[in-house]
């Protein structure tokens, strides 16, 4: 979080409202993409995670190296995909870009986004071993790794005026970089060879993917509505108005990944609870998350309510945000998080095909009421919209299934 805040303002001055609005943009689509494993990358820390609750070691080396060449795969694929695509079609008038360079570079900006996604996708596996086996340290350390690399080369991209394309290219190598890195260390410490090993059988392969297919629907969903709105605000209002919404996503970024990180290594301990029927820690966490979240979300308020005195203090100006606009994107922000209590507890007790049903459609319709509020014109009209239907077709469902599988016989194994 402290080189996010000091790589923003770096960023913002050399790049400009418009081009960092882009840059934004771009880190959008590559948002969007991370959910074409067709809920691959889920579907193994839930396997894993469940061999490693029964010690069953040898399952979960097993199931990593398979999703690991599986998402390499993928990865190819969705390259040769994504690289027509972006020279498919005038991109830049979609996005009502106006600066000439930024015009000229934007077939060649989605190339690198496409490309970085395809390079880091493998490597995603590894992130989800160290979660299935509770290992979210190591993993930790590399983000922050990744972290102060990422400002570092912001730094050295701004000092040496490297241009769009190069800064564009430098900032999204990190996850490769960190991925590599986390790899190599985690499989050390296992005691792992860093070389392929043997993959699953067919039979768990195939239960790991139907696994699978029930996390993609609400994986790409959940994508699609974190990702949508830097991207229905430039549809709306060009890239510099996405700058604005960041900036102030950005400030309420240490309580949205302050969540994050609790729930992260809390997802698979549900699983491994429930595998072991203590179903009363799952209870008693799942109440403890929502009091997190309560006191996470009134800091978001609090922050919201001084917002421009810090922007002023950290960026230099708050002109980009209106109150209008920080008072709905804090809505936003602490609506998405109200969700995120529910959803790992069902997922970590493999509540799968329940969460699917509860929880897809209210992502895709708050997806699209961000579009449907574009044409208002404005970033504060994309929000509203999109506000609303969280509230009113995706908290309600979520919560009803969490409810439901808490007071359903506490005996029963994992489904799905």
């Amino acid at each position: 979080m402290i080189c996010t805040f000091a790589q923003v303002p770096l960023a913002l001055h050399y790049l400009g409202s418009e081009a960092y609005g882009f840059w934004i943009t771009l880190f959008s689509v590559v948002l969007v993409l991370n959910s074409v494993d067709f809920g691959l990358g889920v579907g193994m820390q839930h396997a894993m995670a469940k061999a490693f609750g029964s010690d069953d070691m040898d399952s979960v080396k097993k199931t990593f190296w398979t999703g690991a060449f599986a998402l390499l795969v993928l990865g190819l694929a969705v390259l040769l995909t994504g690289l027509g695509l972006a020279h498919a079609r005038p991109w830049e008038d979609t996005l009502l870009l106006r600066d000439p360079g930024l015009r000229r570079d934007t077939a060649s900006s989605l190339s690198i986004a496409v490309g970085a996604f395809a390079l880091g996708l493998p490597f995603s596996a590894v992130g989800r071993l160290a979660a299935a086996l509770q290992r979210g340290w190591i993993n930790a350390g590399w983000i922050a790794a990744g972290s102060a690399l990422s400002l570092g080369l912001v730094f050295a991209a701004a000092r040496g005026r490297w241009g769009f394309l190069g800064f564009l290219a430098t900032s999204l190598s990190v996850p490769t970089l960190q991925g590599l890195g986390l790899f190599i260390h985690l499989l050390r410490s296992l005691g792992w060879s860093l070389l392929p090993g043997r993959l699953a059988p067919a039979s768990e392969v195939r239960e790991m993917l139907r696994s699978s297919l029930c996390y993609a629907f609400p994986q790409f969903g959940m994508a699609l509505l974190q990702s949508a709105p830097a991207i229905a605000i430039s549809v709306a209002a060009g890239s510099s108005a996405v700058t604005g919404y960041n900036l102030l996503l950005r400030l309420f970024s240490p309580f949205q990944q302050g969540q994050v990180i609790l729930l992260t290594p809390v997802w698979p301990a549900y699983t491994e609870a429930h595998q072991r029927a203590d179903h009363s820690w799952n209870r008693r966490t799942l109440i403890r998350t929502l009091g997190v979240w309560a006191v996470l979300a009134a800091g978001t308020a609090l922050v919201a309510w001084q917002c421009r005195l810090l922007l002023s203090v950290w960026v230099g100006s708050a002109d980009a945000v209106t109150a209008g606009l920080a008072a709905i994107v804090a809505l936003w922000t602490i609506l998405q998080m109200a969700a995120q209590p529910f959803l790992y507890y069902l997922m970590g007790i493999g509540r799968l095909r329940q969460l699917a049903w509860a929880a897809t459609p209210g992502f895709l319709f708050a997806s699209a009421a961000l579009f449907i509020g574009s044409g208002h014109g404005s970033a504060v009209g994309v929000l509203a919209a999109g506000s609303i239907a969280l509230c009113a077709l995706l908290l309600p469902p979520v919560a009803w299934q969490t409810l439901k599988a808490l007071r359903q016989n506490p005996a029963e194994g994992a489904t799905g």
